[in-house]
């Protein structure tokens, strides 16, 4: 068994301006990556069958006190076989279409604005079997099912039933992927991460959602970049919208520095009519302290354009950080 986990703090500061009023709040808070602490293991089963668990909790470094509100939350937690056959894990796990998200983020998932291309991200389902095949010449795929966990009375639906299926190939420093995502009665929406953008709140009162993401990636070596798609449709009853969006990355390397960059463009459709266009950008910089230590710099902004309503309205939001991540 092997402990294992990030701390990560930096002073953040968040702005949101809609033209006519200005928010600012400052803190400390986990940016480059979430912190936590997990324990994972293997046991050796012989004749090629191995056992594999993982257990992690998100914690919050700079609370007094770890209760679920302020950040000790079930990350991930799963046990499973592998094998010749490939991998069967069942728990709580990472949805296939955030892994494809992921793989096209070069600056890392930070928390931080500008990056749309997580925004109709479910990011973990629980209550969920994966498979993943052996991979033959680089390619390998994957399926998920998340069963839903809610108490059914007199015939009602389950919540967040969800299907998705996944398809990679990696040679080298090529790198593909897809995956799909279909949730039944779910309460998901397209994160507008300020919490305040025109009809994206709308959005969390949908019961289908079909969700799709293509990545393609390719190392340089002296630079990688990184190309993510995202198309995604919610229902309900009465209305339905869609969103799309087109993110770029860029990540350099030069000695302890890696400079990193992304840009993104998207739009919302509701009822077939165009509602918001987002556009967005991060800019980062970090700097390796130690093989486990790492200094980072991020700024980034989302702009969200009511295009709905003459005349238009803009909502920009900011983030600026500076910070320390440790892993163990």
């Amino acid at each position: 068994m092997t402990l294992y986990g990030i701390v990560d703090l930096g002073y953040n500061t968040v702005k949101l301006s809609d033209g006519t009023d200005t928010v600012k709040q400052a803190g400390l808070n986990s940016i480059a990556s979430g912190s936590r602490i997990g324990f994972k293991g293997t046991e050796d089963l012989g004749g090629g069958l191995k056992a594999n668990f993982v257990v992690e909790m998100g914690i919050t470094p700079d609370e007094s006190i770890l209760t679920a509100a302020t950040g000790a939350s079930n990350r991930q937690s799963y046990v499973g076989l592998e094998g010749a056959f490939g991998s069967v894990n069942l728990g709580r796990q990472y949805t296939l279409h955030h892994g494809v998200q992921g793989g096209a983020d070069l600056i890392g998932n930070v928390t931080a604005a500008g990056w749309i291309g997580g925004m109709d991200s479910r990011v973990r389902q629980s209550n969920a079997v994966t498979y993943k095949t052996p991979t033959f010449n680089g390619f390998s795929a994957s399926a998920q099912v998340g069963f839903g966990e809610t108490v059914q009375v007199n015939g009602a639906a389950k919540e967040n039933e969800q299907t998705s299926l996944g398809l990679n190939y990696a040679n080298g420093p090529l790198a593909l992927a897809y995956a799909y995502e279909k949730v039944k009665n779910t309460s998901v929406l397209a994160r507008d991460l300020a919490g305040t953008a025109f009809d994206l709140a709308a959005i969390a009162g949908t019961d289908s959602w079909k969700a799709n993401a293509l990545s393609a990636s390719y190392d340089f070596g002296v630079a990688k970049v990184a190309y993510l798609n995202n198309s995604t449709k919610a229902d309900d009853t009465t209305f339905n919208a869609k969103w799309s969006a087109n993110n770029f990355a860029v990540s350099v390397p030069f000695g302890a520095f890696t400079a990193m960059a992304t840009v993104g463009n998207g739009k919302i459709k509701v009822d077939g009519v165009d509602d918001t266009k987002l556009s967005a950008y991060q800019l980062g910089l970090t700097y390796a302290l130690s093989k486990r230590t790492t200094a980072y710099s991020y700024i980034g902004q989302t702009k969200f354009k009511d295009v709905s309503v003459t005349p238009n309205d803009t909502i920009k939001y900011s983030t600026t950080a500076v910070g320390v991540r440790h892993t163990f």
